[in-house]
């Protein structure tokens, strides 16, 4: 891309106009000049999105290590881990390389987004669908040792990713359609470490069986319920400019009225969580830890944060989920 035309994709600040400019920090600026605007559209500077990818293969992992009848050493734990945390950084990015290509039109009208790569024209539309094949293909790579379940569960994963993109312009739940491509992380966990949780209807003939689809079930629909409740919050700093853009969202829909909608999702989260551990007999440490964690985190937040404020919801978005996955929901182990 030309400076001039670099210089034509400019946002006003405080009056003034503000060109794009390089990276002069971080990991985007030790970058060669030509592999930066890929490198922004892969997200590799913002790790937020490779943990909110990647954390529900983690609890998957736990769980099904805490519900298999084979014995699960620790350095099979922590392998398998490894392996799906290097899936998740390029599937994550192929993730977001094809959203920003998918809408670079709206990106433009967007101030939070008009000068990403794709809708800055930084990087081509045919690149970045180039881009996102290669992406896609070196995290099914990284994948291929993984057990029959796993793949059983990954089509889906990633077709929904395809989806996800078209959901804003057709429907108002984008943040529904993501909670279901991304809590699927959690079965592609329980299926990397024993897919026979997974494989078939035939566990269904068992008392123990069905309990073990039920649990996961609920356990699964949780963590949709999580990512709906932390998109809708980050979808809040766009609201303004979605409404003149025509993006649809949860956020622009309950326009007014976020807050009892996020209170409903967050009651059926917790609710979600409760089930899925007294169907697994998983004790007072869970319930108190996994479950009541998650409720005192959610009434906290959903009672102090200012929906109106972008920055707070921005900073929601980025440690409230980290705190909630590490510290709270992590606990699956007690």
């Amino acid at each position: 891309m030309s400076k001039s035309s670099a210089a034509s994709w400019s946002r006003e600040a405080n009056g003034s106009v503000k060109e794009y400019q390089p990276p002069k920090s971080g990991i985007l600026a030790r970058l060669p000049s030509s592999w930066v605007p890929f490198a922004e559209l892969a997200r590799i500077d913002r790790p937020t999105g490779i943990y909110l990818f990647y954390v529900p293969h983690l609890f998957g992992t736990i769980y099904a290590s805490r519900i298999s009848g084979q014995s699960v050493e620790p350095i099979d734990l922590v392998i398998k881990n490894v392996i799906l945390l290097v899936c998740n950084v390029f599937f994550r990015a192929a993730a977001c390389a094809f959203n920003d290509n998918m809408d670079q039109e709206y990106d433009r009208q967007v101030e939070r987004c008009r000068l990403r790569p794709v809708a800055r024209r930084a990087v081509t539309t045919r690149q970045a669908h180039v881009f996102t094949i290669f992406l896609l293909l070196a995290s099914f790579g990284c994948s291929l040792g993984m057990p029959q379940g796993y793949w059983a569960v990954a089509v889906p994963n990633t077709l929904l990713s395809v989806l996800y993109p078209f959901a804003k312009r057709f429907t108002d739940l984008p943040q529904v359609i993501l909670g279901f491509q991304l809590g699927l992380g959690f079965y592609l966990g329980v299926a990397a470490i024993d897919d026979s949780l997974l494989r078939g209807l035939a566990s269904l003939d068992t008392t123990t069986g069905r309990q073990n689809i039920l649990a996961m079930g609920a356990f699964y629909l949780a963590n949709v319920c999580w990512t709906i409740v932390y998109d809708t919050v980050y979808a809040q700093q766009d609201v303004k400019d979605d409404l003149k853009a025509g993006v649809r969202s949860l956020a622009v829909w309950f326009d007014g009225s976020v807050r009892p909608m996020l209170w409903t999702v967050a009651i059926m989260e917790v609710a979600l969580l409760i089930t899925s551990g007294h169907l697994q007999g998983f004790g007072s440490g869970y319930m108190a830890l996994t479950c009541g964690g998650t409720m005192g985190f959610l009434f906290y937040m959903l009672s102090t944060i200012d929906l109106n404020n972008a920055a707070e919801c921005s900073w929601w978005f980025r440690i409230g989920t980290l705190l909630m996955g590490i510290y709270v929901r992590f606990m699956i182990v007690a």
